[in-house]
Parts: C-alpha cells; structure tokens; sequence
C-alpha cells in the first residue's frame, strides 16, 4: 500500500512540473500583402526626411489587419538615389492582437519608388505576446500620393 501511494505522489509532482514548463514557441511561416498611405514628413529645407504611415491588408496568423508607424528616410552618403528607411509599424489583427515590427536592412531606390528589407517582429500583446522572427518585405510607394503596396514573407515565432 505504501508503494502505491509512493507511486501516485511521484506522479502527481511530475504532472504539476509538467503545468510549469514554459510552452516552447513554434517558428511558423508568414505571409502579407496589403496597401497603405504614407503622410510625408519634410525638413526645413523641404526634403522628405520621413513618414507617418496607415496599413490594412491580410496575414497569416493576423487574417485581416490594420497598423499604423512612423518611418525615417536616411540618405545614402554614397547614391543620392537611394535611402535607407528606419522605423517601426505595429500591425493589429482584428481581435485586437498587435504585433509591432521594426524595420531592418531598410533600402529604397528614389528612382523607381521600390524599397526592400526586413521586418522584425517584436514581442505583442495576445497571442503575440513574446513573438520574434523576420519577414523580406517588398514596398511600392507613390511619391505623389502617399500610396504604396506591400508583400512580406518570412517566419514568426510565437
């Protein structure tokens, strides 16, 4: 009897440390697309020095979402036709969810209105909560309009 009841305590401790171990996150792939409009931000001199920025559009792990961040454009000391955006973007899913971002690796030729980098994903809130990994994002912006599209593809964990 005392064996017995030896053997069930042993597992009832094993089931309560079972009940703290953290769950691991799991690397999870992601895909965006989506649209937005940029409100310029220009210095003294009239350069374009950055943006405030709105997005909506669609995700995995997000499903339709909305956002809003500020972005700063660093010219390149080498090409007057190239700039490196800095920033940050918080996406928010239709639950409330928010998942913000930073933008790394930023590049955006003047020229054409093409940008390329990366969007690192920062811990949320909701299901977001400790989230990290990366995302290649494709921007097409319309300097006249502010309009621009957008594709990331990359992995989250969470």
């Amino acid at each position: 009897m005392k064996r017995f009841v030896t053997i069930k305590t042993l597992i009832l401790v094993f089931a309560l440390m079972l009940g703290i171990i953290p769950v691991n996150a799991t690397v999870r792939p992601y895909a965006a697309n989506g649209n937005g409009l940029a409100t310029f931000v220009t210095d003294s001199n009239g350069h374009v020095v950055g943006a405030t920025v709105v997005v909506s559009g669609n995700a995995t792990h997000l499903g339709l979402f909305s956002g809003t961040g500020t972005i700063q454009f660093l010219p390149d000391p080498n090409d007057p036709n190239i700039s490196h955006p800095a920033g940050e973007v918080t996406y928010v899913a239709a639950n409330g969810d928010r998942l913000p971002t930073i933008i790394e690796d930023g590049s955006m030729d003047l020229r054409t209105g093409i940008a390329t980098g990366y969007m690192v994903f920062q811990s949320g809130t909701g299901r977001f909560e400790g989230a990290s990994g990366k995302a290649a994002i494709v921007v097409e912006q319309n300097f006249i309009t502010g309009a621009y599209t957008f594709t990331m593809v990359g992995d989250i964990n969470y």
